[in-house]
């Protein structure tokens, strides 16, 4: 009898632990709605507001809009150029020519980045005694002393697409506004016909160049995004490797610690 009594006390247990498949835990019909489906008060999907901020090329808005203004006016407008919705006058917006627009004054400041200053001892690219290093790195600055505080090597005009890509340096009013007009148009390209992703920019530099494009193109977590711009914009063609590897920098390098694969995020920082 004690056994009897005992095995309906642990069968009751058994029963009141599991549960009887009502919904939404129920094997559901294959027409039904899901279980999660059940949920008579689950609130309502939020409505999106207005646009705060767009993905495009990075550092395009840090580095071209206002991006050597020191006023209070700096700030509104990288806020506005976040906040524009209407991608058909993106390129009227920002792009143009000098001085009306802001993307080619800043473009004429970035150009000058490589430009050989003697006797910072900073390394310019093609400045005199200079070989291979680039921005950032500590230069004997082989120069007199009659040309200390001179510049001993002008590369204005060597931007990607200055004066339209031809070899013509002369500057003129609209001499970076193909260039300012591409980087207005501001979104990420992506060749998604091509198997592999080595490099970024790919798509834009294939045009550019006229040999078109290998790889994919796009952002990859492992580009230096901003080297590369940095290279691009100051330097032009000359200012990579023959590998597409950039000769300038921030002396700040990619994330390594990444997954290499979705949703590839790597350790906080």
């Amino acid at each position: 009898m004690k056994t009897t009594i005992k095995l309906l006390i642990l069968a009751l247990s058994i029963a009141a632990c599991g549960d009887n498949k009502g919904a939404p835990d129920a094997r559901q019909h294959p027409d039904g709605p899901p279980g999660d489906a059940q949920c008579s008060n689950c609130p309502a999907a939020p409505t999106l507001g207005a646009q705060i901020d767009r993905m495009g090329r990075p550092a395009i808005n840090t580095l071209l809009n206002h991006g050597f203004d020191g006023t209070a006016a700096g700030g509104p407008a990288k806020d506005a150029y976040n906040q524009d919705t209407d991608k058909a006058t993106w390129v009227t917006s920002y792009g143009g020519t000098f001085p009306t627009s802001e993307f080619v004054r800043n473009l004429g400041v970035l150009d000058a980045i490589d430009t050989g200053f003697c006797g910072n001892k900073i390394c310019e690219l093609g400045e005199k005694g200079d070989t291979a290093a680039g921005v950032g790195t500590v230069c004997a600055d082989d120069c007199t002393s009659a040309q200390v505080g001179t510049i001993t090597a002008t590369a204005c005009g060597n931007q990607v697409l200055f004066n339209g890509g031809t070899l013509d340096t002369t500057p003129a009013a609209d001499s970076y506004s193909a260039l300012a007009n591409i980087m207005a148009a501001d979104e990420l390209y992506l060749d998604t016909s091509k198997t592999t992703c080595q490099f970024y920019l790919a798509v834009e530099f294939g045009v550019v160049t006229g040999g078109g494009n290998s790889t994919c193109g796009g952002r990859a977590p492992q580009y230096d995004v901003i080297d590369f711009s940095l290279s691009a914009i100051a330097a032009g063609l000359s200012g990579f490797t023959t590998a597409l590897v950039p000769k300038l920098g921030d002396g700040v390098g990619p994330h390594t610690d990444y997954l290499s694969s979705f949703p590839y995020l790597g350790v906080p920082h």
